[in-house]
Formats: structure tokens, sequence, C-alpha cells
């Protein structure tokens, strides 16, 4: 649990008001073009083409001043897998000095992770005793004249600021370092402005032994040239910003830090919200209600690599937040523009919107700088993946089938740009300071912040219906959250008690917020889960089945264009086959399930719900239900039009794939999703859960049950007539045997889990001793689960010596 007590002083620096600066930055070649803010520059540049070197000309009086540096990955490795680097990915943050010592000025940064702020002068000082600061550059004195030091930077500006070198090690893509000889500064992209500063810098990077991942990224692995882009910007002022304090109810991200002047009722942990500055022009008519225009709005540009339509939807869906600001009294509080003709997208005054094209599918993310002293947030950059609507155009393809020659009542385009929208939306949330909100899909789809899957529902007479697939607009939640983060108070007082309030009213209302880390497939919690909609996963499941049974069944070459290649249905079928994975997933969350909330002592919210029994029941029924081999069987006629890719096509698009080489595989997937279910299911917390909540109370639903439960299911089912069905079942069954060995020999587990797998796989064993097989692939089939019983019996067994029905993963919608 986090304190939240008042911001005071930085140690032994005052934090509010906050220092500000006016930072220029003047820059000119060896040969004496220049630009910038003449001498009241902050700092000048000079580059030095003949020697390669970047000098610095520093004011004295400039000198133990603080700024922020910030640097950011201005070009990409274009990869979807390895290390990581995408072009405009953002990088540090951090404030920064320059302090002169003898002949050499120093590029210094505090530990603002620490810091005792209710603590007079000696308190503070003994909290920044206790921790190193970072002396993270220094300069030679190259001359001094008239006030003026010029030093040689170029070990900063030319070095590897960002750690392009650390993320290709750890990726496992080769050992490299910058070759100063090929690497230099742009001018063109170097200049300067009021309150920034924008130092653009090429650099290359050699190794003598590149690993594959850049070798197939690269023209040549062993010389790959990468550009950083450093801003210099001013310091924002603290005489119109207070701090938020945090709170876990918000649904903000925080700046978070040690706080070491709490007394002994204390956690030593404090922080802030992340927020940007928003204050109303009027205050007067903000303290009447009235909607009031800020004094400075928060704008977002498009980079101008984004193509038509695409362009459009994300100005829409990112404009969507100026209707959510007018909660908190702010009209015209936010907007979208394009980037001015001749701009840098890199130029800190600019928040972008920015392409990413990798050579797969990859995440599109919302990262934002932050100043580290206050949570306030100065700047942000969006990375938009260019293949996501591409994703979506095979599960819109998917459909088409069912629709016969009138087509879908959506086409493809509105489909693919009403999710552009929201996913627009909630990138730009997260560079608002808002988190994941996981729990929204099933209370209305009250926030943009969830993970979206396609509501496609079916009506009576069978056909499907597309027109609802995704939200249109910002929620109850994201008001909500936006109220308690940007609601403007004139004073302390008056921010406590409104912001208690407003958190009343989201509670009275039962408008809720959990976020990622209880949201996996181990969490307790079913309606928390990513990529499920529906009130209750009990919904999602009924709708999500039928949707699938009718798209399995209607599923034909209808789902490719004339003249593409028969191999593309294999992708088209993957997102059929397993539309109703994540409703799934959430369902297994019944089992062991328990309901929570981030309650504050006070507040009214419950902590704490055990599911009922009888729902948890009907949970672990309904999945097994998913693991049929009627369920699982892929129709014949299907398996006969999926060939295998031919020369030229990207076999990266092959999802289902197996062990039969040019034939496709239908007893791999359907094990593969077996696997997945009962993986679900027999997780080591959901196991420990089953535990505890039997031992509070009997008749809760206990892992006993669930492993019987599991083992009639699969090793008790009835043997199917058709031999296709016979192959399936023989596949789930090996997965819930792999998921009991794994669970027996977890030494992590609880003894009462390890327990209870063991007596059940004894029981598995004596039942295949009495029953094995009527026909040479089942007696095979109990032969060897036997002989992997006995040796995790007697302690050898591997369990990745054991083969395994892969799982397949799909890239998000």
């Amino acid at each position: 649990m986090l304190s939240f007590r008042p911001a005071g002083p930085r140690l032994f620096r005052p934090l509010l008001p906050l220092l500000g600066l006016t930072l220029a930055l003047s820059v000119g070649a060896a040969r004496g073009h220049a630009q910038g803010a003449g001498d009241a520059a902050f700092l000048k540049v000079r580059i030095d083409d003949a020697k390669n070197r970047a000098m610095l000309e520093i004011p004295v009086g400039q000198l133990d001043k603080d700024f922020l540096h910030q640097v950011t990955l201005t070009t990409g490795l274009g990869q979807s897998n390895g290390p990581g680097l995408d072009r405009a990915q953002m990088g540090q943050s951090v404030v920064v000095r320059l302090e002169r010592r003898g002949n050499r000025v120093l590029l210094v940064r505090d530990n603002w992770s620490v810091r005792a702020p209710a603590g007079n002068a000696a308190n503070q000082r003994a909290a920044a005793d206790a921790f190193p600061r970072a002396v993270v550059a220094s300069f030679p004195v190259d001359g001094e004249k008239e006030g003026v030091l010029t030093v040689d930077a170029s070990s900063l500006f030319l070095s590897d600021a960002y750690g392009v070198a650390d993320a290709l090690r750890s990726g496992q893509a080769g050992t490299y370092r910058v070759d100063a000889t090929r690497s230099w500064l742009d001018t063109a992209r170097t200049k300067a402005f009021p309150r920034n500063a924008e130092v653009h810098a090429v650099l290359t990077f050699t190794s003598d032994a590149p690993g594959g991942v850049v070798r197939r990224a690269a023209p040549d692995a062993k010389a790959m040239t990468f550009e950083e882009h450093h801003s210099l910007v001013v310091l924002p002022e603290g005489s119109n910003y207070r701090p938020r304090d945090y709170d876990p109810r918000y649904g903000f991200g925080g700046t978070q830090f040690a706080d070491l002047s709490q007394g002994f009722d204390g956690t030593y942990r404090s922080g802030f919200i992340n927020r940007w500055r928003l204050v109303p022009r009027d205050p007067a008519a903000y303290a009447r209600g009235e909607l009031v225009d800020p004094v400075t709005p928060i704008t977002y540009y498009l980079d101008p690599g984004i193509p038509a339509p695409y362009r459009e939807a994300l100005r829409e869906g990112g404009n969507w937040w100026a209707k959510v600001f007018e909660a908190a009294g702010f009209r015209n509080a936010f907007r979208v523009l394009d980037l001015p003709a001749g701009a840098d997208p890199m130029d800190a005054r600019y928040n972008m919107l920015m392409w990413v094209h990798r050579s797969g599918p990859g995440p599109s993310v919302g990262p934002s700088f932050t100043d580290p002293r206050t949570g306030e947030i100065v700047r942000a950059i969006v990375r938009i993946d260019a293949w996501r609507s591409l994703i979506d155009y095979n599960i819109w393809a998917g459909t088409v089938p069912t629709f016969g020659a009138a087509g879908p009542n959506v086409d493809a385009e509105t489909f693919a740009l009403m999710r552009r929208r929201q996913h627009a939306a909630h990138e730009i949330g997260h560079t608002l300071g808002l988190q994941h909100n996981y729990i929204a899909s099933s209370q209305g789809r009250t926030s943009v912040m969830d993970y979206p899957f396609p509501v496609i529902t079916a009506n009576t007479d069978g056909s499907l219906d597309l027109r609802d697939a995704w939200r249109k607009g910002p929620g109850a939640w994201d008001t909500l959250a936006i109220r308690l983060g940007y609601t403007w108070y004139p004073n302390a007082a008056a921010e406590k008690a409104g912001l208690a309030g407003i958190m009343k009213d989201g509670i009275t209302r039962n408008v809720r917020y959990i976020n990622d880390q209880y949201a996996n497939a181990n969490g307790s919690i079913p309606q928390v889960t990513r990529w499920e909609e529906g009130a209750t996963p009990f919904e999602g499941i009924a709708r999500a089945t039928r949707v699938r049974r009718i798209m399995m069944d209607k599923f034909d070459e209808r789902a490719i264009q004339p003249g593409e290649p028969m191999a593309m249905l294999n992708m088209r079928f993957t997102h059929v086959y397993l539309h109703h994975r994540y409703s799934l997933e959430a369902l297994s969350k019944y089992v062991g399930g328990m309901d929570f909330s981030f309650a504050m002592r006070g507040d009214g919210q419950v902590p704490t719900r055990i599911l009922p029994a009888a729902d948890q029941r009907k949970a672990l029924n309904l999945a097994l239900d998913a693991i049929r081999p009627s369920e699982l069987t892929v129709p014949e006629r299907v398996q006969r039009l999926i060939p295998p890719p031919p020369p030229g096509f990207n076999a990266d698009m092959t999802w289902i794939d197996g062990s039969g080489g040019t034939a496709f595989d239908a007893v791999t997937l359907a094990g593969g999703l077996a696997t997945e279910v009962i993986g679900y299911l027999l997780d080591r917390e959901r196991a420990a859960r089953l535990v505890l909540f039997q031992a509070s109370d009997a008749n809760a639903l206990g892992l006993d049950e669930v492993l019987a439960t599991i083992v009639r299911r699969t090793w008790g089912a009835p043997v199917p007539a058709s031999s296709a069905e016979r192959a399936v079942l023989r596949a789930s069954q090996r997965a819930a045997l792999d998921a009991m060995l794994d669970l027996a020999g977890d030494k992590g587990v609880m003894p009462d889990v390890r327990a209870a797998a063991h007596y059940h796989l004894k029981q598995l064993d004596a039942r295949l001793a009495s029953a094995p097989g009527t026909d040479a692939p089942a007696r095979a089939h109990v032969a060897s689960a036997r002989h992997d019983i006995a040796s995790l019996m007697a302690g050898t067994d591997v369990p990745a010596s054991r083969p395994r029905y892969p799982v397949i993963v799909l890239p998000w919608p």
C-alpha cells in the first residue's frame, strides 16, 4: 500500500515552485552557418565537420541549472520479434544539469526515486547521501571567453544514449558498438527554439557476428545505422501546477518514489499520478460550473506517413477525448491536428501519433515523457502498428462465407476503421496517464482502455451481424478517470474534498477499474480478461460459441479473394476456429474465482468476495464442453481446402502448423486448444485457491472435484464412432494428462495441490491398467500415458522431454 503524503522539497533542492529556464540552442557548422537564438541562447552547438565534433558553448550563468534531457530512437530495426527497436521509440527523460569541475564540465543526474520531502535540510541531506547520483557525461573544457565555456560534447551526442547496443545484445542479435568514423550529427535536424533544443545523431553500429534477426532486417547486418534524437527541454514551471497524489483507484500510472521523511506509521513510499497540466483560462467561470477553455490545450499531431483512410480514423478516435474532458470542466482541451509543414516529428514541441512498420504484427504503444519530480506529462509519442488492420481484416474475412451472395452487413473498410478509431483513443489514453481497465467490457464497454474483441452476434435465423463489432466512443470509466485526473481546483483543500466526492460517485455507480496484473490467465475475476466482451463470461461464451459454429459450418474458399493462394485460408480459418478462445479463458477464472476491489478503508467497497460454487461448477463444465470431440474436430472438407504455402508466400502467416508437413494437421490444432483450456483450469495459483476456499467452506468447489471432472470428461468420455473424433479425443486426454503431470511435478505448488494431483494420477493409472484400449492407436496412447505416470512416480519425469501440442498465439485484433 502506498502512503499518499503532500509533496515537499526534493532532498535539499526546492521542488515547488519549480525553477523555469529559458533554453535555446544555436547550431552552426565550422564553416559558419547558424540557426537559433543568438546571444541569448542557453547553449550553442558548433558542429565541427572536419573533426566530427560537437562543441557546446555554455554561459557560466547557466551552470548548475536543471533541465530535461530526452532521447528518442528515430529509426527502427523493423522486426516484430527480437530486440524491439521501433521507429520513434521513446527512451529516457531525465533531469540533468551541467556542473564545472576544474577543466571539465559534467552532466549530472540526481536520484529522484529517493526523497525526503517533509524533512528539514538535514533530513533531506541524509536521504540524498544514502543513495548515489550519477555523472552521465564528462566534457573537456576547450576554452573560456567572456563568461562562456566551450566544451567538446561529442562523447554525449555521438554515443549510444538510447541503448541500441544493449537492446541488440539482450535480444540475442549480436554485440554491437558505435563506429564514430561512420557516425555524424545531422545539422538539418539539429535546431533551436525558445524552450527546447534538438540535436540529431546518425550512428553506425558494427559487429563481427550479427544475429539472425538483424540479418533479416539490414542490408548489411555488420554495419547498421540508427538515428538517435536528443531533446534538451526547459523544465516546466510549477506556479500553476500541483502534483496530484497517487491513488490506486484512479486508474492512472504514477511517478513513485521512496519518501524517507515519513514516520513509523508510513510505508516509505509515495507518488503522484502522471497527467498533463490543464488550467482553466477563466477560473471564476470554471468555478461557476461553466465549460472553460484551458490556458494551453493538449495537442497531438499526425505523422505525415499515416496513409489514407487510416489518417482520418485516427484523428476521429483521438478526438473522442475532447468530449471526455468536458466532464472535467474543459472545452477544447484536446485536439488532434496535422503536423505543420516542415516540422520535425522528433521535435519536443510536438506530441505525435506515429505510424510504425515492422516485418510482422506487433504492439501499438502509448508512452509519454514525464517530469520525474512531479509526474507532469510533458511529451508523448504514440506508436501505431501498421499491421493491426490486416488482422482485423482476417477476422472479417472469416465471416464472409456465412453471408452468401449479399456479403457482410458491414464492409471490410468500415470494420477495420471502427477498430482504428478505438485503437487511437486507447493509445492516446495511455499518454493522458491512464492504465488499462480490463473490467470495463463487462460493464457495457465503459472504457476505451480495455482490450476489445469484436462483438459479432448471431441472429435467430443463423445469420451474423457485424454492426456492433467495435465501440463507437468513450465510456463511463473514461469520464470518471478524466474527472479524477484533470478536474482543476484552486487549492489543496478543495482538491482533496473534490476528488473524494468524485471517487464516491464512481463507487456508488459501480463504475469499476482493474488493471493489467490481474488480467492474466491465472486471474480470479472472470470479467477481467483481455479481448473478452459481455456482461458475464457466460454470456460471452454462449455468443462466441454459436458464432464460431456458424462460421465453421459455412467456412469455404469465399474467405479469400479470387486469385489468392488457397493457403491463405489457413490464417482465416485460425480466427474462425479460435473465435471463442478468450471467452474460454474468462470462463476458467470462475474456477477458484474471487472478485475483489482496490478498496480503501472507509470508501464502502467490498474488498473480496468468493464466487458462488454453483457458478464455478457451471463454468468448469462449460469450459470442458468446448473440448468435446464434436467441438474440436475440423470438418474434413475444410482440411482438404488448405494446401501448404506456395513459393514466395509468407510462411509466417501460416498460423496452423503441425507435424504433418504438407498435410493440414487438425489433430495438433485440437490438441493445442485442449492444452490451453485445461492449462487454464489447472493453473498452479487457481489450484491453490481451490484448496484455500474449500478449507473455509466444505461445500465449495475443490481441487479434488476439478481433477475428477477433468479426468471424467476426457479419459472417461464415450469413445466416438468417428475416427477423426477419436483422434482429437486422444489429444484432449493427452492435454489433461500433461497438465496433471506438470502440477504433480511442480515443486513450487502448495503441498495439498501436489498431493491431489498425485492421487488422481494413480487413480487414472489404475483405470488405464484395466482398459488398455480397443484399437492400435488407443493401445499405444494408453501405454504412453502409463509410462509417463510411472516416470513421474519414480521421480524420473522430465517435463521438457514430453511432446506437447503447441498453443497457437494469434496476433491481437
